[in-house]
């Protein structure tokens, strides 16, 4: 199906991707609508601007990928895992996410609020800027993530393992924290940001 190795505008909407594998392919303001890739490997494969709305995308393994300001809107990512991929921008809004793994990767200023991602393990994920607004971390592992400057608004992290993540300039206040494991820098954080809060 792809004879190319860089693509420009081209509309593969309801398509069904039949290759097991694509690796080292660009694809830039393209369209895969209600495409089908499940099950299929991507190996350091780019998409910029692309619209994966609706599309199947269950089971899937990307490597060292990157989704840059993509649309994933009502698609289905059930299983699927992303590692070491750089996703800056991306949108999964209405996105079934269901048992989809992030092995470490960028996912800065990303919108994926309110996904649920109990008990799943997250670790080295940079967040930076993200919205995780309603987001659900109960009892995930993420060690060593980057939170910064996201919206966590109305987050839960009751009983994850957050330590050696960076919550900076964060606001502690909107979170559930119950039971999480967290680390000396953390507690000192969180201890000056409610001191800064109730100080008369």
């Amino acid at each position: 199906m792809f004879d190319q190795t860089e693509y420009e505008g081209v509309d593969f909407s309801e398509a069904e991707i039949l290759e097991e594998q694509l690796s080292h392919l660009a694809f830039r303001n393209c369209r895969f609508r209600g495409a089908d890739f499940a099950a299929i490997i991507l190996e350091g494969c780019r998409f910029e601007n692309c619209d994966f709305s609706s599309a199947s995308l269950n089971g899937i393994t990307a490597r060292r990928c990157a989704f840059l300001n993509c649309s994933f809107r009502f698609a289905d990512c059930f299983a699927a895992s992303f590692e070491d991929c750089k996703m800056t921008g991306s949108v999964f809004d209405t996105t079934n996410c269901t048992a989809m793994q992030l092995l470490s990767g960028d996912w800065s200023y990303t919108y994926l609020a309110e996904m649920d991602f109990n008990k799943r393990k997250l670790t080295q994920v940079n967040f930076t800027g993200a919205d995780l607004s309603r987001c659900k971390f109960e009892k995930a592992v993420l060690r060593d993530c980057n939170f910064s400057e996201a919206n966590l608004n109305g987050v839960s992290f009751q009983g994850a393992d957050l330590r050696g993540s960076v919550f900076a300039q964060v606001d502690f206040l909107s979170l559930n924290l119950k039971n999480a494991k967290i680390d000396l820098n953390q507690a000192v954080a969180i201890a000056e940001s409610l001191g800064a809060v109730y100080t008369p």
